[in-house]
């Protein structure tokens, strides 16, 4: 709390907090929000990178629909939007931009059946985005799209292996995205 507190202090710019306990270790809660935005008037929300829907639900009811709420799952896409995400900010997008907005667009117009239907059709992957630590199969996939000029990381990540290549190979073939890389 005070590390946000410090970090805003005399900023009007609207900020939001990441939560990602897989990588932080740390575990944001209802309470922790409530505090942030009690004592900081220009907290708007968050990017939640957790498998659970029901926090989201407990956030929106708690703070109301201004309260942002950015899918950084890509699995939960769907499902976290028609539960009143405002968004999406996850590493797909990087690969399907054109897709995660429809999606948005298909649940911001009520037509769950189409956003359902398009959120299936990323399943491989969004899936294959985790084979390795992210950001690694999306880096690879994205050099193999041509979006990317090279496939570096810092360290202590490393390129994709061998083996990993050949199985986001066949992601990307099975997806079509194949036929766009060079």
């Amino acid at each position: 709390m005070e590390y946000y507190r410090n970090v805003v202090d005399g900023i009007d710019t609207p900020w939001m907090i990441y939560n990602i306990p897989g990588r932080t270790a740390c575990s944001i809660s209802l309470e922790t929000l409530e505090v942030l935005r009690e004592s900081t008037k220009s907290f708007v929300g968050m990017k939640h990178a957790v498998n659970d829907l029901g926090f989201v639900s407990e956030c929106i009811a708690k703070f109301g629909p201004e309260f942002k709420v950015f899918v950084g799952l890509e699995e939960l896409s769907f499902p976290m939007m028609a539960v009143g995400a405002c968004g999406l900010m996850n590493a797909v997008g990087n690969l399907f931009p054109e897709t995660l907005s429809r999606i948005c667009d298909a649940v911001a117009v009520g037509n769950l059946k189409q956003g359902r239907n398009l959120h299936e059709s990323l399943l491989e992957i969004n899936q294959s985005v985790f084979y390795d630590t992210n950001p690694i199969p999306i880096k690879y996939m994205m050099k193999r799209m041509g979006l990317l000029k090279s496939n570096e990381h810092r360290l202590p990540m490393v390129p994709a292996t061998k083996e990993l290549e050949a199985r986001l190979d066949k992601v990307l073939e099975s997806s079509r995205l194949f036929d766009c890389a060079g």
